[in-house]
């Protein structure tokens, strides 16, 4: 690798960038040495393949620390801290890869600070009401495969918390027994390996078993997804995200749920919170939900003890 450019006080972004041997190289390195998920390795070269864009724009070749800095209030004018500081980060994990490899002296972006995070005490997407959910759940009461896989997915996030992509990830061989529960193995957000369960509560396990039991039958193996397409085109093929939505959005419309901010995430959402108001530690949430921040667990408590003991019914005259 040492032959691809002459070590220097500077390099090219834009040609590394676009070198596909030193960005495999990169990512190998993001996949070994830091442990990284694939779909966070994917959202890193996107965040190189900005800045080396946004260079090329500036016809700005060689970075230097102003670029950097240039480049992250370039950014902040856009898009949120969260994404800010993710392309930040992308780009000074891929400097500090070159400085490790020989292939640059210094990493420009080390000096960059990432933007300020305004903390949250609000989500973006609102929960449902508990007769909201009850009308969503109650769309699929047939007894046809279909109908019975949609009902599993429904319960299994107004229920357990379940994210969609937690819903896609699923196997066969995932949903097992422990100590007289029904659980369900997860691979959460962010994570490699399914190193983490959700437990399946009784209004679930009914739809659960009934979807088990038709899967069964459809002569499947542990590693085949638990939910799979039923239409004839695609049949056993694994579950897509969009499928998911799009399901979940059909319900919602169908049910008459109203609000912009509720979306298939408002049924996770729903889940955690009927949970607090059903008197559950902030431990408790935390593992239920599966939150890496505790602060981010809070958020929920936060919005809950805000509508139900707002400071605005003490005030008297």
């Amino acid at each position: 690798m040492n032959q691809i450019v002459n070590v220097s006080d500077n390099v090219n972004i834009e040609k590394l960038a676009t070198d596909s041997s030193v960005v495999s190289a990169w990512c190998e390195f993001l996949r070994v040495q830091n442990n990284l998920a694939e779909s966070t390795i994917a959202m890193y070269r996107r965040g190189l393949k900005a800045f080396a864009k946004w260079m090329h724009e500036e016809q700005r070749a060689y970075p230097t620390p102003v670029d950097c800095l240039a480049f992250k209030q370039a950014l902040m004018e856009k898009y949120s801290s969260q994404t800010v500081n993710l392309r930040l980060s992308s780009v000074r994990s891929f400097y500090s890869f070159l400085v490790t490899s020989g292939l640059c002296l210094y990493n420009p972006m080390q000096a960059v600070n990432g933007a300020r995070r305004i903390n949250a005490t609000r989500h973006k997407r609102n929960a449902l009401s508990p007769a909201e959910v009850k009308r969503v759940l109650a769309i699929h009461d047939g007894q046809s495969p279909l109908a019975v896989r949609n009902r599993c997915v429904l319960y299994l996030m107004a229920y357990c918390g379940l994210r969609t992509i937690e819903i896609v990830r699923a196997d066969f061989g995932d949903l097992r027994s422990e100590d007289d529960r029904l659980v369900l193995d997860v691979q959460g957000k962010g994570h490699k390996e399914k190193d983490d369960l959700v437990i399946i509560p009784g209004p679930a396990e009914d739809a659960i078993r009934e979807w088990y039991t038709i899967r069964k039958k459809m002569n499947v193996s542990d590693n085949d997804p638990l939910f799979c397409s039923l239409s004839k085109r695609n049949a056993s093929d694994r579950l897509s995200t969009l499928t998911i939505r799009l399901m979940v959005k059909a319900a919602f419309d169908q049910v008459g749920v109203i609000g912009a901010g509720k979306t298939t995430h408002s049924l996770r959402h729903s889940a955690i919170t009927q949970a607090i108001k059903g008197g559950a530690s902030p431990m408790q949430v935390q593992a239920m939900a599966r939150h890496k921040s505790y602060d981010t667990t809070l958020i929920y408590y936060h919005e809950n003890d805000r509508m139900e003991n707002p400071a605005e019914d003490l005030v008297s005259y």
